[in-house]
């Protein structure tokens, strides 16, 4: 049987166990907090002497990249100026000033990454890397820029040459690292990427000082030929801007549907368009003046 001094004891027993239990509780979440705030004042301390280390480190960082930047265009500017003092091939001006650019500011990146602390081992090992994955997924970029080497060594056309490239005229006005860029005639700007231009076919038209122009005229059969071209020799003859080195001279072409005159003259390479112009409105004037048939298409 269970006395009543059983049960007192069983009562004291039960109480002794939740004391212990509570203060164990108690003791192991002090022990946590104050592990807890134990690593805080750690990391505090860390972050501090982190902090310590490396603002100023950045501060310097930045201002060496501010300062580079300022100096790497005051210098590309003061190289322009010489160089165009100096009478450098003005295509070669622009291509040389981003070269230099471009490479200051790689020394200087690289030079700010070495102040912050980064070891200069790894990334350049990881630049390496990445200079071969950027260089096969923009392997048509590098060939612009080895293009536009190209163009200013072999020299095929200069800044202010008028040339006929990859489905386009115009002249040039700046051969850059990737592209060559023309001004057309109705002053529209075309960029052409360099490795194309130097690899295609290019037709120079301000290499020579003089070009022949060839005016077609098509006459219907029984037309009098050697009437009309001696008229248009006359005609031609009278522009003074018409070299008289090569005379000018008209060939007959017969063909089942139409007879055609070719008049060959010789200008100067800037008065090309001016003398072009002028004498297909003469020539044109002069058929009209005197009722000259020319060959209608019929079926």
């Amino acid at each position: 049987m269970i006395t009543s001094e059983t049960t007192t004891t069983i009562v004291d027993s039960t109480k002794e166990v939740s004391q212990d239990t509570v203060g164990g509780i108690v003791k192991s979440t002090v022990e946590t907090v104050q592990h807890s705030i134990n690593m805080i004042g750690e990391l505090q301390h860390k972050g501090l002497n982190l902090l310590m280390d490396y603002v100023p480190k950045i501060i310097i960082a930045a201002l060496l990249l501010w300062i580079g930047l300022k100096l790497t265009n005051f210098i590309c500017k003061r190289i322009k100026a010489i160089m165009t003092k100096r009478n450098v091939d003005v295509s070669l001006i622009p291509f040389i000033v981003q070269v230099i650019s471009i490479a200051l500011k790689i020394l200087i990146i690289i030079t700010v990454i070495s102040i912050v602390g980064i070891q200069m081992t790894s990334f350049i090992a990881l630049l390496g890397a990445m200079g071969l994955a950027i260089g096969m997924a923009f392997s048509g970029t590098l060939s612009n820029v080895a293009g536009g080497v190209v163009i200013l060594v072999l020299k095929t056309f200069r800044v202010g040459d008028y040339i006929a490239a990859q489905g386009y005229e115009g002249t040039v006005k700046s051969i850059q690292i990737f592209t060559t860029t023309l001004t057309t005639v109705d002053n529209k700007i075309i960029s052409i990427p360099n490795g194309a231009l130097s690899t295609g076919t290019i037709i120079n038209y301000s290499v020579m000082d003089t070009r022949r122009q060839d005016i077609n005229i098509k006459l219907a059969h029984g037309s009098n030929t050697n009437q009309i071209a001696k008229d248009i020799l006359d005609i031609v003859k009278q522009d003074s801007r018409i070299l008289r080195d090569n005379e000018p001279v008209v060939l007959t072409n017969i063909t089942e549907s139409s007879i055609t005159l070719d008049v060959r003259l010789w200008t100067k390479a800037e008065d090309y368009w001016d003398v072009n112009a002028d004498m297909n409105e003469k020539i044109y004037n002069y058929l009209y003046d005197n009722k000259i048939d020319v060959p209608i298409p019929k079926l």
